[in-house]
């Protein structure tokens, strides 16, 4: 019954145009159901990883994700909703792919500032260590204060930020990062003054992810990093689209104004750079 609905109405739309407008209306009322809802955005087409069997990596760490410790009262991500970050984590685990396949490096580095509780690392590095590529011979770096945003890194529109994360834990990081742990560098302390004093920050890197919710730490983020980055490599940013975070994609644009490179803009609120 409903097929046959659909076919008159689909008949419908492009006999009598002037009626296409109620049609579509009651197209997406009554008939279409969104693949995917979560993270800002609803979309209607098929998934990328619904291609993937179940025993592929990105499927399987879709699965494996949700056996984390999730800091509570912070970033209000737990094992109920992590699914609605999916198309965040395929990103991630996608541009992992890419910093793989076109780097001539012999030594793989990769970073994230800003961290959490680990899970868009855990989605980059799933790729990166069964990667046959890289999985011998790389190291993921990771910058994080593991403590509460300071006033001191905060320009005026993001002092509503003061306070926020003071409940994250490197030692919960550590153990839903474990099974990498012999690959994964930890570089506590507020950005950039962690740059300089934790020990063995890369000389070059394939992979860069910043997730740091302020402007300051962005910019002095890609100031140290982005001469680093290696030819073929990426850079993902996390909060660039996000209503709250306009200034955190001021100065990403600045930035990237005259440098040459691909800067692709995500319906996710990602925003990801190619070199």
């Amino acid at each position: 019954m409903n097929q046959k609905i659909f076919e008159i109405g689909r008949s419908a739309y492009f006999r009598y145009p002037q009626f296409q407008p109620l049609i579509e209306f009651m197209y997406r009322k009554f008939f279409l159901k969104p693949k995917f809802s979560g993270w800002g955005m609803t979309t209607e087409h098929e998934l990328p990883w619904k291609d993937l069997d179940e025993n592929n990596i990105f499927s399987k760490a879709s699965i494996d994700v949700k056996n984390f410790e999730f800091t509570k009262k912070t970033a209000g991500i737990n094992k109920k909703n992590v699914d609605t970050l999916l198309w965040r984590h395929w990103i991630i685990y996608s541009s992992a792919k890419y910093a793989i396949e076109f780097s001539n490096s012999p030594k793989f580095n990769f970073v994230e500032c800003g961290v959490g509780d680990g899970i868009s690392a855990f989605f980059a590095l799933v790729e990166i260590a069964t990667n046959k590529k890289s999985m011998s011979n790389f190291s993921m770096h990771l910058y994080d204060s593991w403590d509460e945003m300071r006033e001191r890194e905060l320009i005026e529109s993001e002092k509503n930020l003061i306070g926020k994360y003071s409940n994250l834990n490197i030692e919960i990081t550590q153990k839903n990062l474990d099974k990498f742990s012999e690959n994964v560098i930890y570089h506590q302390g507020y950005i950039p003054d962690s740059f300089e004093t934790t020990k063995n920050s890369p000389e070059l890197i394939n992979y860069l992810h910043i997730d740091l919710n302020s402007s300051l730490p962005t910019i002095k983020t890609l100031e140290y990093f982005f001469p680093r980055l290696e030819r073929g490599g990426v850079i993902i940013f996390d909060d660039y689209g996000w209503s709250g975070y306009s200034d955190t994609k001021k100065t990403v644009d600045s930035f990237f104004n005259e440098r040459p490179g691909i800067f692709m803009k995500l319906p996710t609120g990602q925003a990801v750079y190619y070199r």
